[in-house]
């Protein structure tokens, strides 16, 4: 229990019980995941780890939009360290920032800790930087992010353990679109578990069939790799540690204008045919099924992206759902059309709103701001290091294809700090993809292959 003491006289809260049995897993091991389900604290038993083993270098690697979260992190649960985002500045700029940091904490006796987005970490000069400065500790977080074996984060972030740091993985979605995904976080933590080939992985787990047998269509051994995976990570799901309020999912039905129905159906004929050719598989059927769903949204964009209007079916759904609300409310989408729908409801409705995108960031404090009544929020910039707790309602104007950003963006509103019941509306068109992808993500699925599994096209399964 000494080490346990670490987490009630050096930090600033009492931990929760599953904190403690988190800490206690990971405290003794070089490499360990944390697959703990968002809002159910990670980076609490983070900086205690740091803590109880007297780091004095620290590195964190992350999404460029959690960045700036991990100083915050810090400050919340303990005192004394110097941490140092790299949230800005070419390559080079962050290299001379970190090494300035680690001289300036090394002076001062305090323990420094290095933040810095996974794009740039792989880039030189901060690869061979990173390796040299010999990291005490080495923070992945959203460990997801480097899921693909071959990519160039992945294989910069599996250098560290080879370099003798302690690595910790934090991810609440530790598999979210098939059990290949593990593989390349478990190379980073601890490559010994399922080797370093990726070949020899898929080879003793996976079942290969599909379009020349390329494709992955079901997984053996399972047992096995479950109590590997046990070895190294510990899963807490936020159902089982939190007493949270009770989250409900609502489907709005829409229908499609004769006009969109039109185009949907001819391209949703045109791409099952051209699966049944074999043109199409799970790797390149991403564009033909956006431009479907694009579709569904009320909008087509062409091979120069000029975009054609065909459909106002969700935008009048979505007014129908903020008329007369006086609850704040967070509007998920994919597309940038999407954001400018959204934006000319509010406006139509003269509500104050804002938007989470790759373009614009309307937060306060990474927070739903108080200014604004209706925060449309794109999936792929707003998942990740924001609190959207203010709001107690949901809609998921369109979705995307990634399990991990879905219930990422749920737990934006669904966490620690949120006072309220929480209702999801989606709004779906009928018989479309839309039905295949919620249906998917609700059940957990790697969503291309879903669909593509099904067969028969969209509309026929739906319809």
């Amino acid at each position: 229990m000494g080490a346990t003491k670490i987490l009630i006289h050096q930090m600033k809260r009492k931990p929760w019980d599953h904190q403690v049995e988190a800490f206690e897993f990971a405290k003794d091991k070089n490499g360990v995941m944390l697959a703990m389900d968002m809002g159910t604290g990670k980076s609490f038993v983070t900086v205690a780890l740091c803590k109880e083993h007297k780091a004095r270098k620290i590195l964190i690697l992350c999404p460029l939009s959690v960045v700036n979260v991990w100083p915050r992190e810090f400050e919340k649960h303990t005192h004394g360290f110097r941490v140092t985002p790299l949230d800005s500045g070419s390559v080079s700029d962050k290299t001379a920032k970190a090494k300035n940091n680690i001289a300036t904490a090394f002076i001062g006796g305090q323990p420094s800790v290095i933040v810095c987005n996974y794009e740039s970490a792989w880039r030189e000069p901060f690869k061979s930087f990173s390796i040299k400065a010999k990291f005490d500790i080495v923070v992945l977080d959203e460990s997801h992010r480097i899921k693909s074996p071959g990519g160039k984060s992945s294989k910069n972030a599996s250098q560290f353990v080879k370099a003798g740091c302690k690595v910790i993985a934090l991810t609440g979605t530790p598999a979210p679109h098939s059990p290949a995904d593990i593989y390349a976080q478990f190379r980073a933590i601890d490559p010994d578990i399922f080797g370093t080939s990726f070949n020899r992985f898929k080879k003793r787990y996976a079942m290969m069939g599909g379009y020349q047998n390329y494709q992955i269509i079901g997984w053996r051994n399972n047992i096995e790799m479950k109590e590997k995976f046990d070895s190294a990570a510990i899963t807490i799901k936020k159902e089982d540690a939190l007493d949270l309020p009770e989250m409900t999912h609502v489907d709005i039905p829409v229908n499609l204008s004769s006009k969109a129905k039109g185009v949907y159906d001819a391209i949703d004929k045109e791409f099952w045919a051209m699966v049944d050719e074999g043109q199409i598989t799970a790797s390149n059927a991403l564009v033909k099924l956006l431009r479907l769903q694009q579709i569904t949204g009320g909008f087509i964009k062409d091979d120069d992206k000029n975009i054609t209007l065909l459909d106002e079916g969700k935008k009048s759904a979505l007014k129908d759902l903020l008329t007369d609300c006086n609850k704040p409310v967070v509007v998920f989408c994919r597309f940038r059309q999407d954001i400018k729908n959204i934006r000319e409801v509010c406006e139509n409705l003269k509500l104050r709103h804002g938007e989470v995108s790759g373009e614009v960031k309307d937060l306060d404090e990474a927070r739903f701001p108080a200014d604004k009544d209706v925060l449309a929020v794109q999936l792929q910039a707003g998942g990740v290091g924001i609190d959207l707790t203010r709001a107690s309602i949901g809609v998921y104007y369109s979705m995307g294809f990634s399990l991990g950003d879905y219930q990422q963006s749920l737990a934006r509103l669904h966490r620690p700090g949120q006072k309220y019941n929480v209702t999801f509306y989606h709004l779906v068109a009928t018989s479309t993809v839309d039905q295949q992808v919620y249906k998917a993500l609700q059940n957990r699925r790697a969503v291309v292959e879903e669909i593509l599994g099904g067969g028969n096209g969209t509309k026929g399964r739906n319809g």
